[in-house]
């Protein structure tokens, strides 16, 4: 796994073929007399679903932007992305899970970090195919000055876990991926890191 330069995100025809799937979903629910809650901070971007307060959360349709919502301007040094993993997964007990997009950041300044924001890219090496999603974390998700947190990306609904498109290119290309993740809080300086996963698909735990 190593880090490289920021790049521009770009989507394709994807997202065309995404949007009918989670038409087709949307459809599907209606006629079930499911109904959509508007997104509210701590929801994933063009989701029908909000996020727990501080909890993990959940979403009904996850569908990728074609732009970097992010408008952070900041210059101050504080905030810092410690890791992302993409694969091999472990959980708080060192046991094996299923792969997913997980990111520690820290907070080497002295005041308490809020305001998060995640966009991340999933770029095929092999074709150039990518595809870029966004999420705003919820209020309650902080991290005070010195400290660490991990920022999950699945739909397990666990605490810090945030929703995931289920037909992304990290869930069904075969391909090799890089990812590259930009992590923004209020005050501080975005920060971005690419990694690599390997061609082979998602990996669920034993």
């Amino acid at each position: 796994m190593k880090t490289t330069h920021e790049t521009k995100p770009m989507t394709t025809r994807r997202y065309g073929r995404l949007m009918s799937i989670a038409l087709v979903g949307a459809t599907v629910l209606a006629a079930c007399g499911a109904s959509a809650t508007a997104p509210s901070p701590g929801s994933t971007a063009t989701t029908a679903a909000t996020a727990g307060a501080g909890a993990g959360s959940s979403a009904s349709v996850v569908l990728p932007v074609t732009d970097n919502p992010i408008n952070n301007t900041a210059t101050a040094e504080g905030l810092k992305i410690d890791s992302v993993l993409v694969e091999n997964n472990v959980d708080a007990a060192g046991k094996d899970t299923s792969d997913h997009l997980e990111i520690l950041v820290s907070n080497t300044g002295a005041a308490e970090l809020s305001g998060f924001e995640v966009f991340y890219t999933f770029t095929e090496t092999t074709t150039g195919t990518a595809e870029s999603y966004y999420t705003q974390l919820p209020d309650t998700f902080t991290v005070p000055a010195g400290g660490q947190r991990i920022i999950h990306f699945d739909n397990t609904g666990s605490v810090d876990h945030f929703p995931v498109n289920d037909f992304s290119l990290y869930a069904t290309s075969a391909e090799a991926l890089d990812v590259t993740v930009t992590v923004s809080a209020a005050g501080s300086a975005p920060k971005t890191m690419t990694v690599q996963k390997d061609a082979g698909g998602e990996e669920a735990s034993d």
